[in-house]
């Protein structure tokens, strides 16, 4: 209880009055120049006093080192009168002035730096959108920038600073010389961790000497840094304690962690559950265990800081806490409540300038207008509510439009509710229509949350019931209101046994079920989400698989014959030696193709070596490491092979494939998708459903798998929990199949293992269902299961811009795609890889144009004519009578545009396309109207996951099989390596989903 407000004395002799500093938080207010304003001043003078010190935001060494507007400067002596006063301002009020200094490094955006270009270690840019590859600083302008930070210091000092904080942190240059990520050197500078050292201990040692000179006895030292990077190679906490034994040597004052929250654990590894602040003092050195340490992050009362006291911190850091609590430090020393959010009307009052006041949103609140609100609740709760007895019909907005909802009323009660869906997306919205409405009838509350993975369906019963009860003549907006019943959590554990536990209820776990269930097996499949169906009811319905008797029906396009003859002409140096022999197989197959056509025979070629042949080329990729990947032959293999035998067994199970057309999905470089007549992936999980309860499999939805049981190194059992807190426990007699899917809703995991991407954006969507997370994955890895390939992910070019979906927009065949760019342009051969699509539309600023006209229109999939004209009035799709209104409305240049498509049209008459080599043409874009659907990346699939053979039995670390665990789909990696061609999942899917299951029933 008192260690908060004891001194702090430093090996300099400084001291602090107690253990609270006010951390460095960026206010953008700066004079354009980097000068200190009025508004820093009085800023800063409001919050210091009881603080033992406050620490200045990072002020730039060098005149192009910001990295934000309005940063304040260091960089030359005309700043040092109004730094002085901004320090003169912190002292009078009994707090001790620090000044942090740095220099932004490869972070330092060429916008608020004149236009310069970044400099670092080495030229490596940073992962994050449109980072410009810095320059590699020379010897010279490195010893430079050290004398720079001296002369930084020497300012400081002369401005009556009470010490320096160097900014070692937040990945700005100091950072950028100690990290792998950044520092590719191979001199004194860089080359291996001690060399990386070099540049901070330069820094300090320079810090040092100028202190020396001006024998200011007491005058602070600290070092600010970041204990990980998630970037690989990157940063390591053991690294970080590493760089901080070298600085501890040389002698300073405090080292003070830069992370979101004091108690933290590992970025890098999340599993490990253990505070940095504890692996610091087990790691620490006798150097580092004599410098005081601060902590920081989520200290928003005085009980949080003495949390982080007791859990190791010599001192504790505040930042948001002071944004709206000037008096921090005064009130927690009193024990008062601090304030954590300031109400809109305070900006003034706590002197907070406008950039920051515009960032800190989330700490704003509207007093007046949550008091009213709350006020009105109450009024609303308190409210009688009658209706007028009959049935009232109203409709609410779902995935296709308008939702048909009636509804039956008493005088006081609800009675009935009935959803007509035939319109809806069945397969993604019935959990929805069959729970709200029993939710709303049994609470007679419209206060119901939505159901996970149904948001929109959800939505549009809420709204529509509402609408009723409005015409009905009673208050919605008091339904609303009413409180919900609480939710009685059990306690209840239930075990049994059961020959088979399936995890996941998408199309590999449904095929895992049926194929154990066909063998006489007792299977059981848990499904987390309320509804079963995974990704594979948000696929478009393509199903890869050569099949060339059906094919050789249909003639060839435009494109595809010259496609194969540069096929047969890729190096053999490309292939592996057992992909190799396809090659060859392939080549011979080829030349009798063309042998054939030469004689009059014209029809679309296909066979099994091309189908494996395009999934080894197209899943062959390098990462940012240099690491090539590519898919296993042996899986691959057993999925080619017996992709056909997973057509005829769909088709045994009643799935309605559509034999009068053969397509391409997108990315998937030929012909020979087979597609059910029914729209996207609705009809699999359906068909599959019924057959799976016909032979009395048992489907568990809000079930969510945990854990898995192992005895004497066997999987003999799972562990689930449901969602009223049940714990279930499953014995099985044979196995337990992982079918959850990978994890393309978790950007957090995908940004971990990422080595492909130059950067994955926080804000990116998703194609994927919200339940594909990586647990399956996360549970494989507890009991020791190997990974493959988790440093790929897909991203599916064509998403929609707002939700990331696959399927809005004209969705038409590759070979009719024509992508443009903001200028007006063509950019790439529209029937590219899916990631080779994605990184050109990167390249190309990420939001692309696919045009179409009235006959391509007509060709889209898994649409409707009122859908596409909902879309239009949207604003999902663009339509204009020529090309010239189009291009005004997408905003892109008319000439150009027009130029462009008849081009195009010249290539489409002439076969060929000399600019970017498209593989296949299908229609011109000739016939008004024309259509123009924005599309941009979003993720689609994770290529890695865990370990299998073919016999879809899970690997572990030491390459042993675990005896009782098999995996299929999405969850295990080792088959489309770097890159999946559009179409090899469904097949995947239900190729090892079947194996997974014969293998578990059979005890393979």
């Amino acid at each position: 209880m008192d260690q908060l407000v004891g001194e702090m004395l430093f090996q300099s002799g400084g001291k602090l009055k107690n253990r609270i500093v006010m951390a460095p938080m960026t206010i953008q207010s700066a004079f354009f120049d980097g000068s200190v304003t009025q508004e820093m001043i009085e800023y800063y003078a409001m919050r210091s006093g009881d603080a033992g010190a406050v620490i200045v935001e990072s002020a730039f060494v060098e005149n192009y080192g910001r990295a934000f507007p309005g940063a304040l400067g260091i960089d030359s002596d005309d700043k040092i009168p109004g730094l002085k006063k901004l320090a003169e301002a912190i002292k009078a009020k009994g707090s001790k002035a620090i000044l942090q200094i740095y220099h932004a490094g490869r972070m330092a955006n060429p916008e608020y730096n004149g236009g310069h270009q970044p400099i670092s270690a080495s030229p490596v840019a940073a992962l994050r959108d449109n980072a410009e590859t810095p320059l590699e600083m020379t010897k010279e302008q490195i010893e430079l920038m050290i004398e720079k930070f001296g002369d930084a210091v020497n300012r400081a000092i002369l401005a009556n600073f009470d010490g320096v904080e160097i900014h070692g942190a937040n990945t700005y240059l100091i950072q950028q010389f100690f990290s792998p990520h950044s520092n590719r050197r191979n001199d004194m500078w860089g080359g291996n961790i001690e060399k990386r050292t070099t540049f901070p201990l330069a820094i300090l040692e320079k810090t040092k000497q100028i202190v020396k000179s001006h024998k200011k006895e007491g005058f602070i030292v600290g070092y600010r840094f970041s204990p990980e990077e998630i970037e690989e190679p990157g940063i390591r906490f053991s690294d970080s304690m590493y760089l901080l034994d070298k600085l501890a040597a040389h002698g300073l004052d405090y080292f003070h962690f830069s992370m979101g929250s004091w108690a933290r654990n590992s970025i890098v590894e999340p599993d490990d559950k253990e505070l940095l602040i504890t692996k610091y003092r087990k790691l620490q050195s006798e150097n580092v265990a004599k410098v005081p340490v601060i902590g920081v992050g989520n200290i928003a009362q005085r009980e949080d800081a003495e949390k982080a006291l007791a859990q190791g911190y010599d001192m504790v850091s505040v930042g948001k806490g002071y944004l709206v609590e000037p008096e921090w430090a005064t009130k927690a020393l009193n024990s008062e409540q601090c304030a954590q959010f300031a109400d809109i009307a305070q900006q003034e009052e706590l002197k907070i300038p406008t950039p920051l006041w515009q960032i800190m949103d989330y700490m704003i609140v509207d007093s007046k207008a949550e008091a009213l609100k709350h006020q009105r609740i109450k009024e609303l709760q308190n409210v009688k509510i009658h209706f007028n007895p009959g049935e009232y019909t109203a409709h609410g907005r779902g995935h296709n439009g308008d939702l048909p909802i009636t509804v039956s009323f008493s005088e006081d009660e609800i009675l009935n509710i009935s959803v007509d869906s035939s319109k809806e997306s069945d397969g993604i919205a019935n959990p929805a229509f069959e729970r709200i409405p029993q939710q709303i009838i049994n609470g007679q509350t419209l206060n119901i949350d939505v159901i996970s993975g149904a948001t929109v369906s959800s939505q549009a019963v809420l709204d529509g019931v509402a609408n009723a009860v409005d015409l009905a003549g009673g208050n919605s907006e008091a339904l609303r209101c009413k409180a919900q019943a609480a939710v009685e959590w059990s306690s209840e554990v239930v075990e049994e046994t059961v020959d088979i536990v399936v995890v996941g209820g998408g199309g590999a776990g449904l095929s895992a079920t049926l194929s154990a269930l066909d063998k006489g097996k007792s299977v059981i499949l848990l499904e987390k989400f309320p509804a079963i169906g995974g990704n594979t009811v948000r696929t478009g319905g393509w199903v890869n698989a050569a099949e060339p008797e059906w094919q050789s029906e249909f003639p060839p396009l435009p494109g595809e014959k010259e496609n194969l003859i540069a096929l047969a002409k890729t190096p053999e140096s490309e292939f592996t030696a057992e992909y190799l022999t396809d090659f060859k197989r392939l080549k011979q197959q080829i030349a009798e193709y063309l042998k054939a056509t030469e004689s009059g025979k014209h029809y679309l070629f296909d066979s099994v070596e091309l189908h494996r042949i395009q999934s080894y080329l197209g899943g062959k990729r390098t990462d940012l490491n240099g690491q090539t990947i590519y898919g296993d032959y042996d899986l691959v293999k057993t999925l080619t092979d017996r992709s056909m035998e997973s057509i005829h067994w769909l088709s045994e199970a009643g799935i309605d494939f559509d034999r009068s057309v053969v397509e391409i999905p997108v990315g998937a470089l030929w012909r020979r998708a087979h597609k059910p007549k029914r729209p996207k992936g609705v009809e699999f999980i359906d068909k599959l459903q019924k057959r799976v309860l016909e032979k009395s499999g048992r489907i568990m939805v809000d079930t969510r798998a945990t854990d898995l049981i192992v005895k004497n190194n066997k999987v003999v059992g799972i562990e689930a929990q449901q969602a009223d807190g049940k714990k279930l426990i499953f014995n099985v007699n044979h196995g337990v199949v992982l079918a959850s899917g990978g994890f393309g809703a978790n950007t957090k995991m995908i940004k971990k293992y990422n080595t492909y991407w130059n950067d994955i954006a926080d804000d990116i969507k998703t194609t994927n269902s919200p339940a594909l997370v990586g647990d399956g994955i996360e549970i494989g890895e507890k009991v020791n299961a190997e990974l493959v390939g988790m440093g790929f992910t897909q991203l599916m070019p064509v998403g929609d811009p707002k939700s990331g979906a696959l399927l809005t927009g004209l969705i038409v065949p590759p070979e009719n795609f024509v992508f443009v760019n903001k200028q007006g342009k063509r950019f790439i051969d529209e029937c590219e890889s899916r990631d080779v699509l994605s990184n050109a539309f990167l390249d190309n600023g990420g939001l692309i144009y696919m045009i179409a006209d009235q006959r391509i229109r007509q060709t889209a999939a898994n649409t409707s004519d009122e859908t596409i004209e909902r879309e239009i009035e949207e604003g999902i799709i663009f339509q204009a009578d020529t090309l010239e209104a189009l291009a005004e409305k997408i905003g892109v240049p008319a000439a150009e545009l027009q130029e462009t498509i008849k081009k195009y049209n010249e290539f489409v008459d002439q076969g060929s396309d000399p600019e970017f080599h498209k593989s296949a043409f299908g229609l011109k874009v000739e016939q008004a109207p024309f259509y123009a659907t924005p599309r941009k990346p979003s993720v689609h699939h994770t290529m890695g996951g865990l370990k299998i053979d073919t016999s879809a039995r899970v690997i572990d670390k030491q390459g042993d099989i675990i005896p009782g665990l098999y995996a299929a789909g999405e969850v295990a990696g080792g088959i489309h390596a770097g890159n999946r061609l559009g179409g090899n999942a469904l097949i995947d899917i239900f190729t090892y989903g079947r194996i997974a299951g014969e293998s578990a029933a059979d005890l393979i």
